[in-house]
């Protein structure tokens, strides 16, 4: 592995002093929320430092669980930050279909991680699979072995949603297009899943980098001129209502 337990501290206090400059600024209560929550996830990957590989270290087993649990939650927050980059009449008008949405997906990704008998085990090479709960060693980052099961296997080899867990996919990205921040959806997309993509072709690193791509939140956070870049103002799903 190429990336340190410093850099990811480094990424923490990155992450921490982001959330304290939006709170002192006196952003919207989503925008600070969002950025607490990422800065979480970079100190869960460093507790998963400091035990990687050690598959039966009690402490091991259970920072690998709870960053799932903390991917399962993930749509709630990122649908909170691209909210923000809506006119408020749009968001009034989703914001309670949103939620629901993104607990429905939270609620399937836990029963993902039950082992039903009858749904049989994930698939080997896909993503987050493995024989148990651990933090392991990836190509230049750690990973996450979740042993999850395949109870949406017929609906995961779709196109675009291919990846074992289509209703984070559902929710994280088309829910937002659909109500119109594309051009977030497309900044997420490119420096999260498309730049891990590149980073490593292992299943259970890919979404460990793409977390650690949130740096790409907290800077459009930070900056007003970025965040501003990503607004939209107007979409043709509008409703005539929406666009006053």
């Amino acid at each position: 592995m190429c990336w340190s337990m410093e850099a990811t501290v480094a990424m923490v206090a990155t992450g921490t002093v982001a959330t304290a400059v939006t709170i002192r600024r006196r952003e919207p209560p989503a925008i600070p929320l969002v950025l607490g929550w990422f800065t979480l996830m970079e100190a869960l990957q460093v507790a998963g430092h400091a035990t990687v590989g050690q598959c039966a270290a009690p402490a091991n087993q259970a920072t690998a669980l709870l960053s799932y649990l903390h991917i399962a939650f993930q749509p709630f927050f990122i649908n909170a930050f691209a909210l923000c980059l809506v006119p408020a009449t749009v968001r009034r008008g989703v914001r309670m279909a949103v939620w629901i949405a993104c607990g429905a997906s939270a609620a399937v990704m836990l029963l993902q991680a039950y082992p039903f008998a009858w749904a049989g085990a994930c698939r080997a090479g896909t993503v987050l699979c493995g024989p148990g709960p651990c933090v392991v060693p990836g190509e230049w980052h750690i990973g996450w072995s979740i042993p999850r099961n395949d109870m949406l296997a017929m609906v995961s080899d779709l196109p675009i949603i291919a990846n074992g867990f289509p209703t984070y996919i559902a929710t994280a990205f088309l829910l937002p297009l659909l109500y119109g921040a594309w051009r977030f959806v497309l900044f997420h997309a490119l420096v999260g899943p498309g730049l891990a993509s590149m980073l490593t072709a292992t299943a259970n690193e890919m979404p460990a980098i793409w977390c650690l791509f949130s740096i790409g939140i907290i800077l459009a956070s930070l900056s007003r001129p970025i965040r501003a870049g990503l607004e939209t103002r107007s979409w043709f799903l509008w409703p005539a209502s929406w666009r006053a």
